[in-house]
């Protein structure tokens, strides 16, 4: 069998589109191989990234549960500070009253003192009234004194 022309024509193109065919789906490959490195290496980056993500976001809650901590103390001392504030507030009322008590206590105990010695006083110089107009001479007499010679 002897090809004819058009039958070697048919054969040359048709082997010169399986040769382009198969440098395309080569080329293809290479395209295709590529891009699978490329997305090999994205998915590895992008894991990579999450992984520091989901660490520093690890990190960032821990730190944000020990402010939330450090917050709560400082409140509950706050608190405490308060309620020593108000005791202490408490007790210097109670100290003042009890100074001011102290104060007045002192100020009447005087006032009666030096009303009694006012009594007694007026006692004692209505005796020598009354001693005087009865006639009573109520000096103190020294007995036995010594008489001195100049």
């Amino acid at each position: 069998m002897v090809k004819t022309s058009l039958e070697k024509t048919f054969s040359k193109r048709f082997k010169i589109v399986d040769t382009k065919i198969k440098t395309s789906f080569v080329l293809i490959r290479q395209d295709v191989d590529a891009m699978q490195t490329t997305i090999d290496a994205m998915r590895k980056y992008l894991k990579k990234k999450d992984k520091q993500y989901k660490y520093s976001k690890k990190q960032d809650n821990k730190i944000r549960d020990e402010f939330r901590k450090d917050v709560d103390e400082f409140t509950q001392q706050i608190s405490q500070l308060k309620l020593a504030l108000s005791a202490v507030r408490d007790l210097k009322k109670e100290v003042v009253t009890k100074k001011d008590l102290a104060q007045i206590e002192d100020r009447i105990k005087t006032s009666f003192k030096n009303e009694i010695e006012g009594y007694k006083n007026q006692i004692k110089n209505l005796r020598l009234d009354s001693a005087i107009e009865n006639g009573y001479n109520r000096e103190k007499r020294t007995w036995f004194s010594k008489k001195t010679n100049l």
